[in-house]
C-alpha cells in the first residue's frame, strides 16, 4: 500500500505536444474497410477500437477532461493512449480512427475543437496525426508534483 502512495510523491517531467483540429479544418479522410466500435468507459472516457478476426487490431480513447489541458487555458475532448498492432502499422489506421473521433465531436457533437496529445520523440504517431488533419497548436513542458504543476513552459 506504501508503495502505491510513495509512486505519487515523485515529481513528474512532462513534455508533450498538443494538437487540435476544428471544424474549419476538417477533410474526408479516405474510407477503410474497418467497422469503428465504441465503448463507454466512464463518464469521462471513451474507447474506439477495430477488430478483425475478433482480435482488437486499434484502440484510441476519447477523454472529456484532461488536466494538462487547463496549462494552456482549454478544455475538451483529447484522443489518447491510442494504439495499433504491429501486424496493422502501417496501413493508415491510426489516422483513420483518429479523424472519425473528431469529425464525430465537431459535427455529430458541435464541438468547437477536439485535441490529441503526443510526446514529442513519437515520430510515427506524429506522422499519423497530421496525416488525419490535425494541427500543432502548442508544445508543453511541465514539471508535477502530486496536483500541482510548476515550470510550465508553452510554446
Amino acid at each position: 500500500m506504501i508503495k502505491k502512495l510513495l509512486k505519487y510523491c515523485k515529481v513528474i517531467n512532462i513534455d508533450v505536444l498538443i494538437y487540435v483540429m476544428r471544424e474549419e479544418a476538417l477533410a474526408d479522410f479516405p474510407a477503410l474497410d474497418y467497422c469503428i466500435e465504441q465503448q463507454t468507459v466512464s463518464r469521462n472516457k471513451k474507447r474506439y477500437f477495430i477488430k478483425v478476426a475478433d482480435k482488437v487490431i486499434h484502440e484510441s480513447f476519447l477523454f472529456e477532461k484532461l488536466f494538462v489541458l487547463s496549462l494552456i487555458g482549454k478544455t475538451g475532448p483529447t484522443i489518447g493512449d491510442c494504439r495499433t498492432v504491429e501486424a496493422f502499422k502501417g496501413k493508415s489506421i491510426y489516422p483513420f480512427v483518429i479523424n472519425y473521433i473528431a469529425r464525430e465531436e465537431i459535427l455529430k457533437n458541435h464541438r468547437k475543437e477536439v485535441f490529441i496529445i503526443v510526446h514529442p520523440n513519437n515520430l510515427s504517431s506524429i506522422k499519423g496525426i497530421e496525416k488525419a488533419g490535425f494541427q500543432l497548436h502548442t508544445k508543453v513542458k511541465a514539471k508535477r508534483f502530486l496536483f500541482f504543476h510548476f515550470n510550465i513552459k508553452k510554446g
